[in-house]
């Protein structure tokens, strides 16, 4: 038995035109499921952004928020916050840079991002209006700044010069900062702790700089044909384009399904 962690972005649900899960991609889960293997999802969205796609494939062992949420059996059995202390650090970025910057807890995504675009992206997802005023966050699960990694500078504050127990996550388009010890490979580390099972039986999908951690520790793993070559390096397989049945043709090469 295995479990298969799978990034959604890009490697469940393609951006191709309308965001779609392609049926092949539907059908190797099944059959990952009738084989015995434990299908998984390990994602940087927040928990509330993943539910209705992890539904679809009815799956219910979930690392969201980068390794911040951990739900086993669809019941939530880790959470990390973002540093209390260093909240304030966030707010003043947002203050500065208000059209940019938006952070997420269990339930919302606060920012001051007016666009119809950015609502109906994130309101698809969470099946409810989950955008709120950035003046209503407590308390942060992760933190955004929706400038590219290279783009960066000390006005960014945190983003840029992040303080002792923040992590940052240098995306292609944005960058995300987290509690430091959060990385979906810590948390598929603290998922199968929580199974008690065998680190060595986990296989990793994925096509994303965050998915670099993950695809290079698990022992088998799976990077889509549209990664960078920085991910494609980090990864011991490499599959077809989503949309061309490339999830299900590593589940075949790999001898997890027949």
């Amino acid at each position: 038995m295995k479990y298969i962690f799978f990034d959604i972005d890009n490697t469940l649900v393609s951006h191709a035109g309308t965001p779609h899960i392609p049926e092949q991609t539907l059908e190797a889960v099944k059959l990952l499921r009738e084989n015995g293997h434990v299908p998984a999802i390990a994602t940087g969205r927040a928990g509330f952004l993943t539910f209705m796609t992890a539904k679809e494939f009815k799956i219910k062992n979930l690392v969201c928020s980068g390794g911040s949420e951990i739900f086993f059996d669809g019941i939530e059995i880790y959470k990390k916050f973002f540093p209390d202390e260093h909240l304030e650090k966030f707010l003043t970025v947002a203050e500065k840079f208000s059209q940019l910057t938006a952070a997420a807890d269990q339930n919302f995504i606060y920012t001051n991002e007016k666009s119809g675009a950015f609502r109906r992206y994130f309101n698809a997802q969470a099946g409810y209006d989950c955008i709120k005023s950035m003046n209503e966050l407590k308390r942060a699960v992760m933190c955004y700044i929706m400038i590219p990694p290279k783009n960066l500078t000390e006005e960014h504050g945190i983003f840029f010069d992040p303080p002792e127990g923040v992590r940052l996550e240098l995306m292609n388009a944005f960058t995300e900062a987290r509690n430091f010890e959060t990385s979906k490979w810590r948390g598929i580390e603290i998922f199968m702790k929580h199974c008690g099972a065998n680190i060595n039986d986990v296989i990793t999908f994925g096509d994303g700089p965050n998915d670099i951690e993950m695809l290079e520790n698990a022992k088998m793993s799976v990077a889509v044909a549209r990664a960078s070559e920085r991910v494609k390096k980090s990864a011991k397989f490499i599959c077809n384009d989503i949309d061309e049945g490339g999830i299900l043709q590593a589940c075949c090469e790999l001898g997890l399904v027949k």
